[in-house]
């Protein structure tokens, strides 16, 4: 029997039965015969009115041996390259085998044997390299439910004001590896290692404006990141649970399909999406995302994240009781190439864990209260966001949002203290710019700042002004390079510090 070349054996002599996959033996009268030749041997036909090709015929129609032909027939009225012919005398020698054949039958096939012995040793050393190579294969793949996905990034940057920062430029990485197990076809259970030894820009510059969409500092050990199960419920829901680093932006619609990604996207933490996607994000959450499908038109999702969930001493920390974040999404897309989101985020931070801006803004905006994540903090937080395919090689979106601060710790002084911080921003992305693939982009906008309070307490001067623009080189498929400057007016917001520029070259490799 050859595997794979389109035969099939137990059929009826005057029916075969073709699955979709099968390629014909013969080539059928509306396909083109010629792109199956893949030698010089090949070209010698057997014309249908040659011995050879007659007696196969006749022990086809007699014995049902193969099948492959889009009809479901064999076909007879057309010439045959001699390795189609021997093929279909390859699969007849098997069938054959099996049933009753009269002497005349067994003196033909023995003249057929004779007559493509060349062609039969070729088949078959084909046929046992395949099998040998389909082996090795079964024997060193990964796993039968485990995919690995990896990315590699290699980052080269440095911060500077024009002279009050001391800085060097440095170059640092990080690498992802994702082990991707799907047990039903359907769901999905994601385990990420990471290693990275990338230093957050604020560390040189004294402000997180400046931070970068890849940072964080590991020493490039590697440790368990995302750690999540992902699976249906009916036709229109989806559950994900996480076990380990829990967020909310990678399992709800951000609106912002060019630039969100860390890794070939935005080269700033403020420009991949709305801050309140990120709130009590920590290497120790945990939670739970829940999307919903009404229509083609309108979803929702629902999320909950606990900052310190592996905690089980109190007064502080655990899966319920801690530091928390809820989260509601409407999800509306009425035409096509537009759609929008509204998001309202509750969140209770503790004591030693105050981060309202999630990484960007001011520290002031961070914790208004303190400066110093301690005293705890809740606040309600609303965003906006959109995004409009305006061309197919120009994209805009962008987001408002909104958070009302509250003081939520034993300090009488500051009862009843409050805060209100808004951030904004608009992007411009130009997919497949000058070359198919490569993309450009221009990110403006505020990241977030106190603009009002109700307590006596030095807070944000002035407000700041972000400016990015980045162009993303696709090599090919697996590389991309993206060099890009960001641009912080007002740092801190406040006028009187000088501007802050940090260009970074990005290059990111996937595997």
């Amino acid at each position: 029997m050859v595997a794979g070349i389109g035969l099939q054996t137990k059929v009826s002599a005057n029916e075969t039965q073709v699955p979709g996959t099968l390629t014909p033996l013969v080539a059928d009268v509306d396909s083109q015969s010629e792109g199956q030749v893949t030698s010089v041997s090949q070209l010698s036909d057997v014309q249908p009115t040659d011995w050879a090709f007659q007696a196969l015929q006749s022990l086809v129609e007699r014995y049902g041996c193969i099948a492959g032909y889009p009809n479901g027939t064999f076909r007879g009225n057309r010439a045959a390259t001699r390795y189609e012919l021997a093929a279909a005398l390859n699969a007849c020698l098997d069938q054959i085998s099996d049933k009753f054949a009269t002497k005349e039958d067994l003196a033909t096939v023995k003249a057929l044997q004779e007559e493509f012995k060349a062609e039969l040793a070729t088949l078959k050393g084909r046929v046992d390299s395949l099998e040998a190579q389909t082996a090795t294969l079964e024997a060193q793949q990964f796993s039968t439910t485990t995919k690995l996905k990896g990315e590699a990034v290699f980052q080269a940057s440095q911060v500077f004001d024009g002279g009050n920062i001391d800085t060097r430029p440095t170059f640092s990485d990080r690498v992802r590896l994702n082990f991707d197990t799907s047990f039903t076809g359907k769901d999905q259970l994601r385990v990420r290692l990471q290693a990275r030894n990338i230093q957050e820009n604020r560390l040189a510059s004294g402000t997180n404006m400046t931070r970068l969409s890849v940072d964080g500092d590991d020493g490039n050990t590697f440790t368990l990141d995302d750690l999540f199960y992902k699976f249906p419920i009916g036709k229109n829901g989806k559950f994900t649970a996480f076990a380990n680093s829990a967020d909310f932006y990678s399992q709800v619609n951000t609106f912002n399909p060019y630039l969100a990604s860390d890794g070939t996207g935005s080269i700033s933490r403020f420009g991949r999406f709305n801050p309140i996607y990120r709130l009590s994000e920590r290497g120790n959450s945990a939670g739970f995302v829940f999307n919903y499908k009404f229509n083609d038109k309108i979803g929702a999702s629902l999320g909950y994240v606990a900052a310190s969930a592996t905690n089980s001493v109190g007064p502080t920390g655990g899966f319920l009781g801690g530091s928390y974040t809820a989260l509601a999404q409407l999800e509306v897309q009425p035409v096509k190439n537009f759609g929008f989101g509204v998001a309202y985020a509750h969140t209770f931070q503790e004591e030693g864990l105050v981060n309202l801006s999630s990484g960007t803004g001011s520290a002031f905006s961070s914790n208004p209260f303190t400066n110093a994540q301690s005293d705890a903090t809740n606040a309600d937080s609303v965003g906006l966001q959109f995004n409009w395919k305006v061309l197919p090689q120009f994209n805009i979106s962008g987001w408002a949002g909104y958070t009302r601060a509250n003081y939520d710790g034993n300090n009488l002084a500051l009862q009843g203290a409050k805060a209100d911080i808004i951030n904004w921003s608009a992007q411009f992305a130009f997919p497949d710019l000058f070359k198919k693939g490569n993309l450009g982009a221009i990110i403006v906008g505020q990241q977030p700042y106190v603009f009002n309070q109700n307590f006596a307490a030095a807070g944000d001067p002035n407000s700041n002004f972000h400016i990015e623009g980045l162009y993303r080189f696709q090599v090919n498929d697996y590389i991309s390079v993206t060099p890009g400057v960001i641009v912080i007016l007002n740092p801190n917001n406040d006028k009187n510090q000088k501007t802050d520029f940090a260009p970074v070259i990005r290059t990111t490799f996937t595997f």
